[in-house]
């Protein structure tokens, strides 16, 4: 498992430092969430996912680290465990290589479109950008990136499926030299035609909301920093609440393995 989930966790990294043109002058990224979850399983998923998006703020300064914590919980956590959700959900039971497929690219829309939602909302409660403004933009945009995110999922895992089924199952990593190159192949190719292509220097949708925003909102909320009351205490409530819910997911887990174990 720890050999594909470095080589999964490379493919996510180089996927979300390369942005493509989206409609409205805006540019979008992928983000991969649902395809760890599918292959990883949530846990070992979201913790791939969270190396990927603290190694982004540590060494590429996107996101940085007063926004971590909400990065964790929109880009990590919400596509992590809703990818798996849909996934699972729309593919059921069912050994069918299609509907498998067609599950992955569910899951990889739909958890894109709920981060977005999540972002809004968080940008609602913060005061920097109106309910009404931010969700409908957000999402709209998203479910347009939504589509490459989920067409990138089921593709990885109709790719997987030919040359390693095993993987959809959640078993054990790369064995062998053949299965090396093909990861390697696997991860590269993809990068080697983003590459040529360049990177979009257009603004994402949430920058190019940000930059939109009136000063009376969030310019001036944003000058304030932590130093505001306000934002410091929305801040911890925010951490709090991620460390309450990863806790809860954590334990409903458990709970499911002990079961069917002692079942």
């Amino acid at each position: 498992m720890v050999p594909i989930m470095g080589v999964l966790s490379a493919f996510v990294f180089a996927a979300q430092t390369l942005n493509f043109p989206v409609l409205g002058g805006t540019s979008g990224h992928l983000v991969g969430g649902a395809l760890l979850a599918v292959l990883l399983g949530p846990g070992a998923g979201f913790l791939a996912l969270v190396t990927v998006i603290v190694a982004q703020a540590l060494f590429l300064q996107d996101g940085g680290l007063i926004a971590l914590g909400a990065n964790l919980f929109n880009i990590g956590a919400v596509t992590v465990w809703s990818g798996y959700a849909v996934f699972h959900l729309a593919g059921g039971k069912s050994d069918r290589p299609k509907r498998l497929y067609l599950a992955g690219f569910l899951a990889g829309w739909a958890s894109l479109v709920l981060s977005a939602i999540s972002c809004a909302l968080q940008l609602a409660v913060s005061g920097a950008i109106p309910l009404k403004v931010g969700l409908p933009a957000m999402a709209g945009y998203h479910a347009i990136i939504g589509l490459v995110e989920g067409a990138l999922t089921a593709g990885v895992l109709a790719f997987l499926g030919r040359v390693r089924p095993d993987l959809l199952r959640l078993r054990a990593g790369l064995q062998g030299a053949g299965d090396w190159i093909g990861a390697v192949v696997f991860v590269a190719a993809p990068y080697v035609l983003l590459i040529l292509a360049g990177s979009s220097e257009l603004p994402d949708p949430l920058q190019k909301l940000l930059a939109a925003a009136p000063l009376t909102g969030g310019r001036e909320a944003e000058a304030g920093g932590l130093a505001s009351p306000d934002r410091f205490l929305n801040f911890i409530g925010l951490a709090a609440a991620f460390v309450v819910l990863m806790a809860a997911v954590l334990a409903v887990g458990r709970a499911v393995r002990d079961k069917r174990g002692h079942s």
